[in-house]
């Protein structure tokens, strides 16, 4: 696609053309390799041959690449449906009534909805071809945090991922918040179900300022609001505890249709569907909110649509999203230049429909996106798609049953502090190296992906990595320790890796083998007595995928490049 004639291509892509872009491809590697591994769950020999096909130099892939990536809709994504399609799932497809009324009212199982969407979450993460999507929608979740496992929230999780998250991933803000806000996972897991006239509960509007808008970094405690300084276009700079009770007071009555007393006994009030209740919205007085009133007696959800209005087009919200989205995949510490311009496209496109898009394809396209050296680690969840990805497993896990690996891998996940849908604080997943790099959490992940290679399904390992070697190896001469441990670091690292660390991994490989000796890949060891070529050959293959879970250890792997 010609970026000029894309409409997302209005916010300077001279900058990708310029000197400062170009410096960056000074470094070994081709740029292909470090924008997929920083903008994707890793690089797979598919996904950087598709790059390089995109256009006739670098930066001429890179912008087909990233418009590519912006318009998930139009990626045929087929194979990857298909294996969520037949894998038997039983709720992703339930409407919200629907799941209320299987496993919350009925009898169904309570966390089987919130388990398959985690399993669907692992087969997009490794299969999707719409990495950039996916990695939003991962995100989104940890920016507008809900505790899964929460007793009220599994049952519907389904729907908080398909009909909220999912749709506005790449779309517009404003809409996504509401959205959000309305949502029966949030109003339970925050508390504004139950939030009522001057009997309110602040925990959603405290967390809506903090978390999910302006951001702490612009919270003023205990200050009267008229003193919180000016900022930009005449608005507050921050926000203070006044905000945060009138905006509480503007939420009341956003609530949920499920069965409470103070509603009608009707089945259409036991649905788990929002409701607007008037009778307990604080109507009768009114409101002062970043500098205004906010009139009373409004229309029905009309101060609440204020104050989501008036957030979306602070400057605070717009800097605090976009710093996170720079967190997410340039570096641990923004640049300052990049958050002030990437804020300015935010505040400038918060009504265009797809505003987030725009946002991210001006981070994406920036300099600072591609410079040599990434200072971002994997998280573990990460590092488990990467090794998923880079070989090519087709895993279609079955919570509960039929999938056997699933409950352990998911266990040995949870351990690193990383199971998707799994953080109870409302302000989502850490992103940044020092939460991932502690003796506890890499400890964990280390056995993570150790045990990895070793899991089967039917008799078949979920990485299917002793084929992978025979086909990049069919001439049996050619198996030597070095061959395969050089193939295998350039699939999952892809640039040098310490010379130390390769030597240890060939001698671990190759044992009592002389360095230039191919290693017997191919026999299987027979059932009975086996052999001492027998156990010897077992024991090559053992150690093969036990160099590739060294392998997903090593610095360079846990490194986004």
């Amino acid at each position: 696609m010609d970026a000029r004639s894309n409409p997302l291509a209005d916010r300077g892509d001279d900058r990708i053309f310029g000197d400062a872009f170009r410096a960056t491809q000074q470094s070994p590697g081709p740029l292909a390799r470090r924008a997929l591994e920083r903008f994707s769950y890793g690089a797979t020999p598919q996904s950087l041959a598709e790059f390089e096909a995109l256009g006739p130099d670098d930066p001429a892939r890179l912008v087909a690449w990233v418009d590519q990536q912006l318009a998930p809709q139009a990626i045929d994504d087929s194979a990857c449906s298909s294996l969520i399609a037949a894998a038997g799932y039983t709720t992703l497809d339930k409407s919200l009534a629907q799941l209320w009324a299987d496993h919350v009212r009925g009898s169904a199982n309570r966390y089987r909805p919130l388990d398959e969407a985690e399993a669907a979450r692992l087969v997009r993460g490794h299969c999707s071809r719409r990495q950039v999507f996916e990695m939003m929608v991962e995100f989104w979740h940890d920016h507008f945090n809900v505790f899964g496992r929460d007793f009220s929230v599994a049952p519907v999780f389904p729907h908080y991922d398909r009909d909220v998250i999912r749709p506005n991933a790449l779309g517009n803000f404003r809409t996504m918040i509401e959205q959000v806000a309305r949502s029966t996972a949030m109003l339970y897991y925050l508390d504004n179900r139950s939030s009522r006239g001057s009997s309110f509960n602040e925990n959603y509007a405290r967390e809506l300022l903090e978390l999910h808008t302006m951001g702490a970094e612009v919270y003023y405690p205990t200050v009267d609001p008229h003193e919180v300084p000016p900022g930009e276009d005449g608005l507050p700079a921050g926000y203070s505890d006044w905000d945060v009770y009138d905006a509480a007071r503007c939420f009341t009555g956003w609530t949920v249709r499920d069965g409470n007393g103070q509603f009608p006994r009707t089945p259409d009030y036991d649905t788990g569907e929002f409701l607007y209740w008037a009778d307990w919205h604080d109507a009768n007085s009114g409101k002062y909110f970043l500098g205004q009133f906010i009139l009373p007696n409004g229309p029905a959800l009309g101060d609440g649509r204020l104050v989501l209005d008036r957030l979306c087009i602070h400057p605070a919200t717009a800097r605090h999203v976009c710093r996170k989205l720079i967190r997410r995949f340039v570096a641990d510490d923004p640049p300052a230049s990049l958050v002030e311009s990437a804020a300015a496209v935010f505040r400038t496109h918060w009504q265009t429909p797809d505003q987030i898009a725009r946002v991210l394809r001006h981070i994406l396209l920036a300099p600072e996106a591609l410079q040599p050296g990434s200072v971002k680690v994997r998280r573990p969840w990460e590092m488990l798609m990467a090794a998923l990805r880079k070989t090519d497993s087709m895993a279609v896990p079955q919570p509960g049953s039929g999938w056997q690996p699933w409950g352990f891998l998911m266990n040995r996940l949870e351990q690193t502090g990383h199971r998707p849908f799994r953080w109870p604080p409302p302000d989502g997943y850490p992103d940044t190296a020092d939460r991932w790099t502690s003796v506890s959490v890499m400890g964990q992940t280390w056995r993570l992906m150790s045990v990895l290679p070793e899991l089967r399904e039917g008799g078949e390992y979920v990485l299917p990595i002793v084929s992978l070697t025979l086909q990049a190896f069919p001439i049996q001469s050619q198996r030597t320790a070095a061959a395969i441990v050089d193939w295998w670091l350039n699939r999952l690292v892809g640039s040098e890796v310490n010379p130390a660390r390769r030597v240890q991994l060939i001698d671990f490989l190759r044992q009592n083998a002389a360095a230039d000796e191919p290693l017997d890949l191919e026999r299987s060891p027979p059932h009975g007595s086996w052999s001492a070529n027998d156990l010897k050959n077992h024991y090559v293959l053992a150690r093969l995928r036990a160099t590739f879970g060294l392998m997903c250890s090593l610095p360079e792997f846990h490194r986004r490049r």
